[in-house]
């Protein structure tokens, strides 16, 4: 559901849409171009298919002609004339009479020529069974080639999503510390008023206010640029301004959602399976090359209606028939064009199969990879969270320190900052394990991982 946050009425301001993770990927797979390439090539295959299905189907075609003709012996003006024989340009004594070339009437004429024929192949060593399978299994493997980009764009929309709700968060978290530091600016200048504190009190405090302010503006710098990354994905133009809808805090995992095998991994991997299926597309075609030596055997029948003949005996009278057979046809040699063919088949199923071995290595190292980090980062996410409540303590201690006049306004920045810093770790962290459990996803397909 699209959420609209409100319309600014303010001039120069616009209404901002709040986007939710599911409605990101939605958009993105709907109008991402990659998708739509991807689209196209299956309906590039389905066309394919009715192609190689159209041979096993008789072809019919006619053949119909009208013309107007008119044949004359003066055509022929040497016959019946004696032309001497030469032999080097010499007469050998000898004289032969010139004929004409065909016995041509001597009469006008309309010709009306009808044909109907069809052709049939009965056999052709199953080069168009192998053409329809090969077709179905190229369609599924485009379709796989479409899962693929599906499932990376979703992953790339997650990574994209992801950065800008720890951009948002780290922003609260600046924001929040900004609000502590202008107080201690308060109490800083209320205590220089009651001579307990000197101006470098206020100084200070005041340098790290603005100090915190052009950091709070260069990260929503960093968050517009996030911003339009997440909108390229999503193909949506830039005068639509969107905010990602969420706290990263709150993104959690459904237990059990992590596959527990690499061969998961490899039976869910849509590259795999398109590897496969193209695998199958070409042995498929190295049958159909394969075959292109062997006989072809066909029927064939033609009906037929002329009139007015343009051949003996050159009368007007209408004629039909028809005739039917069976033609063989045998390719002696090609001179070795069909071995040529099946030779660069079999490199390309080669180079198939050692390419899905690489991608399988490469499957192997990006899990083991994945499921390392996971394991580092919820290690670190423990200890930071300690140090978190070690941090936060001495910041509290610090504060009242600093009320009382114990603790120096050095120290109390030091105690804050300590405790931005970690909570900005924990965010990272947080981030971080999201666009791992997000990859493990993205290996195994994008069907089994979804986030709440």
């Amino acid at each position: 559901m699209v959420i609209i946050s409100g319309v600014l009425t303010m001039p120069g301001l616009k209404a901002q849409r709040a986007i939710k993770l599911e409605e990101a990927i939605s958009i993105a797979l709907q109008n991402n171009p990659a998708v739509a390439v991807d689209k196209s090539a299956i309906q590039s295959a389905e066309a394919k298919y009715t192609q190689a299905h159209s041979t096993l189907l008789p072809k019919a075609n006619i053949l119909s002609k009208y013309f107007y003709g008119n044949n004359l012996p003066g055509m022929y003006p040497l016959e019946g004339v004696e032309v001497p024989v030469l032999n080097n340009g010499n007469p050998t004594g000898d004289n032969i009479v010139m004929h004409p070339m065909a016995p041509f009437a001597n009469n006008d004429r309309d010709v009306f020529t009808f044909d109907f024929n069809m052709v049939y192949p009965i056999y052709a060593g199953n080069k168009r069974v192998n053409a329809v399978e090969s077709t179905k299994q190229l369609k599924q493997a485009y379709y796989d080639n479409l899962k693929e980009t599906e499932a990376g764009l979703t992953f790339k929309v997650k990574k994209a999503f992801y950065n800008n709700l720890l951009i948002d968060a780290v922003i609260k978290v600046y924001e929040e510390a900004l609000k502590q530091m202008n107080a201690h600016l308060d109490l800083a200048k209320k205590a220089y008023n009651e001579g307990v504190r000197s101006e470098f009190d206020i100084i200070n405090f005041q340098s790290k206010v603005e100090e915190f302010k052009s950091k709070i503006i260069e990260l929503k710098g960093k968050r517009k640029v996030a911003r339009t990354a997440l909108k390229n994905l999503m193909n949506l133009p830039d005068t639509e301004d969107i905010v990602c809808e969420g706290d990263i805090e709150d993104v959690n995992l459904e237990p059990g959602a992590l596959p527990v095998s690499l061969e998961q991994i490899k039976t869910g991997n849509h590259k795999l399976q398109s590897l496969e299926k193209m695998k199958g597309v070409l042995n498929r075609k190295e049958k159909i090359e394969a075959a292109g030596n062997m006989p072809t055997l066909f029927a064939f029948g033609n009906y037929h209606v002329y009139h007015g003949m343009d051949f003996p005996p050159f009368d007007k009278t209408w004629r039909n028939g028809y005739a039917v057979g069976v033609g063989l046809k045998i390719n002696l040699f090609d001179g070795n064009m069909t071995k040529g063919k099946v030779q660069e088949v079999k490199a390309d199923m080669e180079k198939i199969d050692a390419y899905r071995e690489g991608l399988t290595l490469k499957l192997r190292y990006e899990y083991q990879t994945a499921l390392e980090n996971i394991e580092s980062l919820k290690a670190r996410e423990t200890a930071k969270n300690m140090n978190l409540q070690v941090a936060e303590k001495a910041y509290h201690i610090a504060e009242i320190g600093y009320k009382n006049g114990v603790t120096t306004n050095i120290e109390l920045n030091d105690a804050q900052v300590n405790v931005l810093k970690i909570k900005t770790e924990l965010l990272n962290i947080k981030k971080s394990l999201l666009i791992e459990y997000a990859k493990l996803e993205y290996l195994q397909g994008g069907d089994s991982i979804n986030n709440k």
